[in-house]
């Protein structure tokens, strides 16, 4: 995951002091990861746990997504955020509101850290039948089969830099192990705001092949 900008604690920003009013339609009783604490996330089952990474599937999933215009200084991390939270803040064609889910999830070519195919989404919960259609033309709905999945996962605040760390050390596991993996991209997913100080949880992710 060369060179990945996934400086998710800079977009999370935007999630401590935004307010919902709207019914939660996330309330129905389920069982997640701790780590996803008091958030929907994506349901999976775990393959096999290796010494420093995971082997996970992920069950089908929805997303919305939007491009992601990476640069150093953070300000494409901030505005793609921001697409994303007004479309589960109701701009979309039912007006329907969504509480914020995790992980907020990055994907990016390994090869460009200036890439135009890089995207950030958000984790749409099974609760909501029927995704509404945007009204930005910038954001876009994935329907994700279900997917086979190295992770690797630390904690603390994650910078750029941690992530690429991590993401090195997950590919030298994954070769080392003669394990198959798509190479071509890397995926970062944050699941805390910024004012969680303890037990944080960051992932890297790559496809298994």
């Amino acid at each position: 995951m060369k060179n990945l900008v996934a400086l998710l604690l800079l977009s999370l920003l935007y999630l401590h002091g935004t307010t919902s009013l709207a019914e939660d339609i996330n309330s129905d009783a389920e069982t997640l990861p701790a780590f996803c604490t008091s958030y929907k996330c994506p349901r999976y089952q775990l393959i096999k746990k290796y010494e420093k990474f995971e082997h996970r599937i992920y069950n089908a999933t929805n997303w919305v997504t939007t491009s992601l215009k990476l640069d150093f200084l953070g300000i494409g991390l901030a505005k793609s955020f921001k697409r994303l939270l007004d479309y589960i803040n109701g701009k979309n064609s039912e007006g329907l509101v969504m509480k914020m889910t995790v992980p907020v999830r990055i994907k990016v070519p390994r090869s460009d850290i200036l890439s135009t195919n890089a995207t950030m989404s958000f984790f749409v919960p099974p609760a909501v039948d029927t995704l509404p259609t945007p009204l930005n033309p910038d954001i876009y709905v994935e329907q994700l089969p279900e997917i086979s999945v190295y992770v690797r996962s630390f904690g603390g605040y994650a910078l750029n830099s941690d992530y690429e760390k991590q993401a090195k050390i997950l590919v030298e596991e994954l070769e080392a192990l003669e394990l198959s993996y798509n190479s071509s991209y890397g995926t970062a997913a944050g699941y805390n705001d910024p004012l969680t100080f303890f037990n944080r949880h960051n992932e890297v992710w790559y496809m298994a092949l």
